[in-house]
């Protein structure tokens, strides 16, 4: 038999063991959950960026400018849309007041479309109905046969009133399903917290670049300018790091995708 002192080392040595276990496990999960946590606020980040450089070019084509004040551009983006949306003929060249204030902007056919498409997610409805199939006949003057058609229920009026008609052979009820794309269901609105970095809540740098032909719009992540790297402490002995959001100047984008 063991003595207690050999059972307490014992005790002891299990204990160690299934401490280190959970040590090694520890040091495994955790880096791995503050990487995952750091490319979620990078994605975050680059979504909201992305989505201010989108609604620039909106407001570019609608007002024939850029805009630095980020508030101002989601709202008129949105009521321009909402009043497509609303009335499909508040095209061209037309006024939206916003807060008492008076905004010209010409938007084509369509703009309420490509908005929607370029922010909101699509979601696929599917839709089951039943369709009414009849066989009908009708006489062929060249021929002078009978030539068989089939018609749904819609059509039908217009050929039993053709003067070649004769009759109906047969009737055949079949289920059809049909899938629609809906971006409304989930709309994708433009809110303000979108102008904020997601990780220090510090308002995304806009620019105007008019040093060119062309006007060329530039979004900037807060991260992007900052001196030193952004780093957060995790768990006493690991660090967060943000690294750089980059930016947006017109169309291109500092990060490859």
């Amino acid at each position: 038999m063991l003595s207690k002192e050999q059972e307490r080392k014992i005790s002891i040595l299990d204990w160690g063991i299934i401490v280190s276990a959970i040590l090694l496990l520890l040091t495994v999960y955790l880096p791995q959950s503050i990487w995952k946590e750091e490319v979620k606020f990078r994605k975050l980040g680059r979504h909201r960026m992305t989505s201010i450089a989108h609604a620039e070019e909106f407001y570019f084509e609608m007002t024939g400018a850029y805009t630095a004040n980020g508030e101002h551009l989601f709202e008129l983006v949105e009521a321009a849309m909402d009043s497509l949306i609303a009335d499909s003929l508040f095209t061209d060249e037309q006024i939206i007041n916003l807060d008492g204030t008076e905004y010209p902007v010409t938007m084509e056919r369509g703009f309420e479309i490509r908005v929607d498409t370029t922010f909101s997610s699509a979601t696929d409805l599917y839709f089951s109905y039943e369709d009414t199939i009849y066989t009908v006949g009708l006489h062929n003057p060249d021929s002078g046969n009978i030539d068989t058609m089939f018609v749904n229920v819609k059509d039908l009026h217009r050929f039993k009133a053709d003067e070649h008609f004769r009759e109906i052979y047969n009737t055949d009820i079949v289920t059809r399903s049909e899938i629609r794309t809906d971006y409304l269901r989930r709309k994708y609105h433009l809110n303000t917290e979108m102008l904020k970095c997601p990780l220090t809540n510090d308002p995304f740098i806009f620019e105007i670049d008019t040093t060119g032909d062309e006007a060329v719009f530039i979004v900037t992540s807060p991260l992007h300018v900052l001196e030193e790297p952004y780093t957060e402490s995790r768990f006493g002995v690991f660090t967060f790091e943000a690294g750089d959001h980059g930016y947006i100047k017109g169309t291109q984008k500092s990060w490859a995708e």
